[in-house]
């Protein structure tokens, strides 16, 4: 039997008041001081966000519609990685700590209504993940050398995406409906919860 931990101990609450409106990453950067101050290590670099459970933090406004991010790279360095350990992208696809929020239309706070630990290293979802990541290498592949930059690269029903950003990066991307999915098998798989916490 796996055990899958869900919750986070001395972390970031369901009802925790965030003290911002959402803006260009700030409730990101928020979440990163709220845990640093609790104790947490916070990664700011290169890898994984939260070493001490081998997790990315991610913050998520409730219902947004726009893809989420897993990371960034350049597109040498995406044709140049497979999907497996050590590549960046893999590593942060694998374990993520979820923190959705939303404003509380009766107080105008923005709200934690959502914190949770996901382990995404689930066979289906790393084999549908491997699938859009080969499928995005083989078309920069096949469009190196070339003038035009691509702006999306996607494929018919695939998991994920690239988006090109203007510092020159590609964003590997999940659409809100895949990521959901993935929630969901995450969540059914779960055999046991426990508690983690420093």
């Amino acid at each position: 039997m796996t055990l899958n931990i869900t919750k986070l101990n001395n972390a970031i609450e369901i009802g925790t008041i965030i003290p911002m409106e959402e803006c260009n990453g700030n409730i990101g950067r928020w979440a990163e001081d709220y845990l640093e101050d609790l104790g947490w290590i916070v990664n700011r670099g290169k890898g994984i966000d939260l070493p001490q459970v081998g997790a990315e933090l991610k913050t998520r406004k409730y219902g947004s519609t726009s893809g989420h991010t897993i990371g960034s790279m350049l597109a040498q360095d995406i044709i140049d990685n497979d999907w497996q350990a050590g590549n960046n992208m893999f590593d942060k696809a694998q374990h993520h700590y979820r923190v959705y929020h939303k404003v509380n239309e009766l107080t105008g706070d923005n709200i934690v209504v959502s914190a949770q630990l996901y382990n995404f290293s689930d066979e289906e979802i790393q084999d549908n993940l491997k699938e859009a990541w080969n499928h995005c290498r083989s078309v920069l592949l096949q469009n190196l050398g070339s003038s035009n930059d691509l702006q999306y690269i996607r494929g018919n029903e695939k998991w994920a995406y690239l988006e090109l950003q203007e510092n020159g990066y590609y964003q590997f991307r999940i659409t809100p409906g895949i990521m959901k999915k993935m929630e969901s098998i995450v969540n059914t798989n779960r055999t046991k919860m426990f508690f983690v916490g420093l």
